[in-house]
C-alpha cells in the first residue's frame, strides 16, 4: 500500500477527519469551560494520525483548533501544537512504535517536548505567558518562585503536556483498538492495530 502526502486522503481517511475534529473540539470545550489544569483537545488528531497518517493527523489538528477559534480566538495560534502531534504522531505510527510498549513510551516522551516546546512558544510570544486557561495556575506557582517567563511556560508545558500526552493517546489507542478491523484495513496505517488472530483468520 503506497503511503505518502499524495495517496494518504483516501475515501476512508477523509471520513474520518470530521471525526476526528469533533472529538478535538468537544474535548477542548469541556477543558475550557472547567478550566482543567490538562487539555484532552488532543484525542481525533491521535486516532487519526495513528490509522491514516502524518498528513491527514496534521489536517485534523489544524481543522480543530480553527473551528474551536471561532468560539475562542485563543485556540487559533495553537493550531501550530495541533498539527505538529498530527505530523508526528503519525510518523510514530507509520514506523510502528505504537505497537510495543518501548516504542509508546519513546513516542509519548517525544511528542510531550514537541508539544510543549510549541505551546510554550506560542504562549509567550502571542500571549505574554497568559491565556486564561487553567495552566495559568501552574505557571503563576512558578513565577512565583522566581523562575523567569520563559522557563515558567516551558515547565508548565512540560508538566501538564506529559498528562495531556499520556491521556490523548491512550484514549485514542483504546478507541482505534475498537474499530471493526475492516475498517481498519482499508486505512493506510490500519493495519498494524488488528490483532494477529485476526489476520490470520482474515
Amino acid at each position: 500500500m503506497k503511503r505518502g502526502l499524495r495517496y494518504d486522503f483516501g475515501l476512508q481517511a477523509l471520513m474520518l477527519i470530521p471525526v476526528g475534529v469533533s472529538l478535538n473540539v468537544v474535548g477542548y470545550q469541556l477543558c475550557t469551560i472547567l478550566k482543567l489544569p490538562v487539555f484532552i483537545d488532543q484525542i481525533g488528531t491521535y486516532l487519526v494520525a495513528m490509522v491514516a497518517g502524518p498528513w491527514v493527523g496534521l489536517m485534523t489538528g489544524f481543522l480543530g483548533n480553527v473551528v474551536n477559534g471561532m468560539l475562542n480566538p485563543v485556540a487559533i495560534p495553537y493550531g501550530l501544537v495541533s498539527m505538529s502531534i498530527g505530523l508526528f504522531a503519525g510518523y510514530f505510527s507509520r514506523f510502528k512504535f505504537f505497537n510495543h510498549l518501548i516504542g509508546m513510551i519513546v513516542a509519548c516522551g517525544v511528542l510531550t517536548i514537541v508539544s510543549a516546546g510549541t505551546a510554550a512558544i506560542v504562549t509567550v510570544f502571542m500571549f505574554g505567558g497568559i491565556t486564561g486557561a487553567g495552566t495559568d495556575l501552574v505557571t503563576a506557582a512558578f513565577l512565583a518562585a522566581g523562575r523567569q517567563l520563559w522557563d515558567s511556560v516551558f515547565s508548565t508545558n512540560i508538566i501538564t503536556g506529559t498528562i495531556n500526552t499520556i491521556l490523548n493517546f491512550a484514549i485514542s489507542y483504546l478507541v482505534v483498538k475498537r474499530i471493526p478491523p475492516r475498517f481498519l484495513v482499508k486505512l493506510n496505517y490500519g493495519a498494524p492495530y488488528i490483532s494477529k488472530e485476526v489476520l490470520k483468520h482474515g
